[in-house]
């Protein structure tokens, strides 16, 4: 390990006086480093120009850079899954706002929800509005990992389904 140090604080002073008397460098960093740490009172003052056996480069070696451990993937919360439970649970409502309406003009039906109102931009927005709330809450139990987060939506699918089976009923 000495004779390396050796190789780096020699070829550090070599490159760094041949750039200091050439006007261009190529890209080779000035004489000596200071990032490395490396000066020429480093040397044991001997004539045979050792290092001390005492010394210790303060920038880690590149085999000792590399033994990093690898970033690990934090999956993601929106998913594909997650986008398509909620949008069958979007498209069935909406399915179920077009055939309750669609049973309503042809007077075969009427409304059961009392809450519910019975023009077609009155049920869209309220169904909207618990689509919304249901994948916020889907969106919030998955991002806690819950294993429990495709439950609002599927059972907002179900409960539209029931609608929508009811209006082919009464067609």
């Amino acid at each position: 390990m000495n004779a390396v140090r050796c190789v780096v604080l020699g070829l550090t002073i070599v490159v760094g006086r041949a750039c200091s008397a050439q006007d261009s460098c190529n890209g080779l960093p000035q004489s000596p480093d200071p990032n490395a740490k490396i000066h020429l009172a480093l040397m044991d003052g001997s004539a045979t120009g050792k290092v001390r056996s005492d010394f210790h480069l303060e920038t880690p070696v590149k085999s000792e850079m590399v033994t990093s451990t690898p970033a690990t993937m934090i999956p993601r919360t929106a998913n594909s899954k997650f986008f398509l439970i909620n949008g069958i649970h979007l498209g069935m409502a909406i399915f179920d706002v077009e055939m309750t309406q669609r049973c309503i003009a042809s007077h075969h039906c009427r409304e059961a929800n009392p809450l519910m109102p019975s023009s077609q931009a009155g049920q869209l927005s309220v169904n909207f509005a618990v689509v919304a709330y249901s994948s916020g809450i889907s969106y919030w139990l998955k991002k806690h990992n819950s294993k429990l987060w495709w439950l609002p939506p599927s059972a907002g699918v179900a409960v539209h389904s029931v609608g929508v089976a009811t209006g082919f009923e009464h067609q």
